[in-house]
């Protein structure tokens, strides 16, 4: 037994490409086995700037081979009427290497065939390997590709510049995409060379010995004891509020620590506008005292020389410094300007060709956040606040700072107002109206945060929707996904049943009064939108555990916004296996399909008896049921509305034992039909029954 190793060497790859490669060539490793009939076996991947390796452990030396039969036409094709064979035999034969007198017949009757049995000789895996380096390279699917090489090329996140192929410690050569495959790896760009790799075992020691560390969990180690020991030497600790150690370890293949000052005098910026000079372009790692304040050094992790650390280390602070000046500069000219001017720029900046100005979105922020905070009940200090902070929610829009770090908005409008005396509610608003910005990111802080960051986020949708730009399959390029999950977030969390609907028709409506291009009529694109957003929360009910028809029986009931609906589908989720339910399932699914095949042209008579007495039953059961179920909606108790419903369900099931729907008399089957209407009207009050799954029980 012997183990394959497989170097694709390749430019400098981003770290976004070097997670898509570690996540995907498992898989497509375990596919290339299974297609080459090889035994099962985990590859062990390595991923590094500038190479993807694995190692699939444990293979044979030889595939032994098999017999295979192959099903050829129909016997009667296969042979004339006088036993010849035919030219389809013939060319069966043919095609698999065998006589024609060989070929076997399978089956009876008209469904006899041909076969041909071939037998398939042993293998050597080292013949397979190219298939299988050739099935992980053009498998991998990068979020960016490049195409490279001959003709069509190679579509690829980078340049593939070598392949070493090894099985235990024989070379494979072989020609791929114009590469030939062998033995030589070769090192860090900069200080380390070519180097003949002596098989899977010692991949990773010849490679360290040419100054690439290609084990990622290696770098991380080093990286990570690095940065502490040099915080420890400095007496304080490193931090990394940006997540960019992931990113850096796809950076570096020597990784080094290195250390370097910031101007003290840069230390009067707001801390996170540090942090973000820091991060967002340098990638650096803030250092922090014991009592928390940031100190004027900072680390970075190297790909250069150790020898050499000073020199890079001063390279680096002088790039930060360059960028904390223009972030210094930009500050005290956004203070100078104030608010008000900040605020008058709004007019000349474009929001969306179709939607109007950030002035135009600034308005309509302030009455949406207004009239949230009164639909959500807040007092009327707490409306005033929204209002405000809807106002000012734009405002950095204008900043220059803002202008050169993008990551900066929102916070650095927070900064700005509470500099000019602005109430700390209203700030707090400004800085989190963009949240949540993801699954896992925090909600805003506080009622009136929660009422801007609705604002924004139904704004956004309700713009995007009506003029047409709605996310198609992957492509969403506004976050339309992510702000309708963030509605239904922050919905959830502050137990707001508010109706959306009227919440976007007002956006709409105010879109209008503003002249914006809109597509065409509101009503579709709301209806589209108020689909999108039921999407989101079904989507948020299955994290918890509650099913897709679970969700859905809930939303067609219609028992609120998105609180009321959540609640409700929780509780149908756990009373799908209980017999009340199951009852109901039975009895409204039969009426809505029965209720739905009422001949055409027959009169559509309102809700009324005629004193047959099969039909007094069952519209003596709707009424009775109608209180019972209204009440049990007012108190979100959906086994209580079970309860009013199971006497209409036992109804239902008598009213068709004893009564002919379907008869001759037109008045008297238009009259049934209007009873079973209503029946369904009051059952689908529950749940909408039909999306659920026959039997309704657990699934």
């Amino acid at each position: 037994m012997t183990d394959l190793l497989v170097e694709i060497g390749c430019e400098e790859l981003p770290a976004s490409a070097c997670r898509e490669a570690l996540q995907q060539v498992p898989g497509l490793a375990a596919d290339a086995l299974a297609a080459a009939r090889l035994p099962a076996r985990e590859a062990t991947v390595w991923v590094a700037p500038r190479r993807i390796a694995f190692v699939v452990p444990g293979l044979p030396g030889t595939r032994e081979g098999r017999r295979v039969e192959v099903r050829g036409p129909a016997a009667r094709a296969a042979f004339g009427p006088d036993g010849a064979p035919t030219r389809a035999a013939h060319g069966f034969a043919r095609a698999q290497g065998v006589p024609v007198e060989a070929l076997e017949m399978r089956g009876e009757g008209d469904r006899r065939h041909v076969v041909a049995l071939r037998d398939e000789p042993d293998v050597a895996v080292a013949d397979l390997v190219p298939g299988i380096v050739r099935h992980v390279l053009e498998g991998i699917r990068f979020g960016k590709n490049m195409r490279w090489g001959d003709g069509e090329g190679l579509r690829f996140s980078r340049p593939v510049r070598w392949i070493v192929a090894k099985l235990g410690e024989a070379a494979v050569p072989f020609e791929l995409h114009g590469l030939r495959a062998g033995a030589t790896s070769r090192g860090h760009r900069f200080l380390g060379g070519p180097v003949d790799v002596p098989d899977a075992g010692g991949y990773r020691d010849a490679l360290r010995g040419v100054g690439a560390l290609v084990d990622q969990d290696e770098r991380r180690l080093q990286i990570t004891t690095g940065l502490d020991d040099a915080a420890a030497d400095e007496g304080c600790r490193w931090s990394d509020p940006g997540g960019k150690l992931e990113e850096v370890l796809f950076l570096v293949e020597r990784p080094s620590v290195i250390r370097g000052d910031i101007d003290p005098s840069h230390l009067r910026l707001p801390e996170r506008v540090l942090v973000t000079a820091m991060q967002s372009h340098q990638r650096y790692f803030p250092l922090r005292r014991p009592d928390g304040s940031l100190a004027a050094r900072f680390l970075a992790v190297s790909n250069g020389d150790p020898r050499h650390a000073d020199t890079i280390a001063r390279g680096n602070a002088g790039v930060l410094d360059a960028r904390l000046q223009d972030a210094s500069f930009s500050w005290d000219r956004d203070r100078e300007a104030g608010l008000d001017a900040l605020d008058a720029r709004l007019a000349t900046i474009v929001f969306h060709a179709r939607l109007g100005t950030m002035a135009q979105k600034r308005d309509r922020l302030a009455a949406g956040a207004a009239r949230i905070a009164e639909a959500a009940g807040l007092d009327a200090a707490t409306q005033a606040d929204a209002e405000r902070a809807g106002r000012l929610a734009k405002v950095d829009q204008g900043a220059v700072l803002v202008a050169e770090f993008s990551d900066l908005q929102g916070y650095v409008g927070a900064e700005y107002a509470r500099l000019e005396g602005e109430r700390p509610e209203v700030c707090d608003a400004v800085r989190d109206h963009y949240l949540p910005e993801g699954p896992d990111s925090p909600l805003p802080a506080g009622p009136v945060a929660a009422a801007v960051a609705l604002a924004e986020k139904v704004d956004n949708l309700a713009g995007a929707f009506l003029v047409g730009e709605v996310p198609t399959g992957s492509k969403d390029p506004y976050g339309l996904r992510r702000a309708a999950a963030g509605v239904v977030r922050i919905l959830l969390d502050r137990g707001w049943d508010l109706p959306l609907r009227p919440l976007m028709e007002a956006t709409a409506a105010e879109l209008r009064r503003q002249g914006a291009d809109l597509a065409g009529p509101d009503v579709p694109a709301l209806d589209a939108l108020e689909a999108f957003v039921a999407d989101r929360l079904a989507h948020q009910l299955a994290e918890e555990g509650v099913g897709a028809e679970s969700a859905a029986a809930a939303q067609g009931a219609r028992v609120g916004g998105v609180v009321a609906t959540a609640r409700w589908a929780r509780q149908i989720e756990a009373a799908r296996a209980d017999d009340a339910f199951q009852a109901a399932w039975t009895a409204c699914t039969r009426v809505v399909r029965i209720a739905a095949r009422a001949p055409e042209g027959d009169p559509v008579t309102p809700f009324a008896t005629a004193g047959d007495p099969g039909e007094d039953h069952l519209a003596e059961a709707v009424e009775r049921a109608r209180p019972g179920v209204r009440a049990a909606r007012e108190a979100h108790d959906l086994p209580a509305a079970l309860v009013a419903v199971r006497p209409l369900a036992e109804a239902v099931d008598r009213f068709f034992q004893d009564v002919l729907v379907n008869t001759d008399d037109v008045a008297a089957r238009a009259r049934r039909y209007a009873l079973l209407r209503a029946g369904a009207e009051v059952l689908t009050a529950v749940a909408d029954f039909t999306r659920v799954t026959e039997g309704g029980g657990a699934r």
